[in-house]
């Protein structure tokens, strides 16, 4: 079972964020996998896209969320 727990490293020393796993604080061997989170502080957050970039570019049909005729919903269960 995969469970995710908060620990930082630092120069080999594993400091838990969150409560410590029962296994660990049992002694039990547990496999690990690490991902690194590489968090740049020095760049700028990303702007947000303004509303109606895409205005005029299509138009969005009237009966856009009407069934789908029985011919097409049958390929998505065959």
């Amino acid at each position: 079972m995969l469970q995710t727990f908060r620990a930082k490293l630092n120069n080999g020393v594993l400091t838990w964020s969150d409560e410590v796993p029962e296994s660990v604080r049992e002694g039990e061997e547990v496999e690990v996998i690490v991902t690194v989170l590489d968090e740049n502080k020095e760049a700028a957050p990303k702007a947000r896209r303004p509303f109606g970039l895409a205005k005029g570019l299509f138009v969005v049909p009237d009966d856009f969320d009407a069934p789908l005729p029985d011919d097409i919903l049958e390929e998505f269960y065959s």
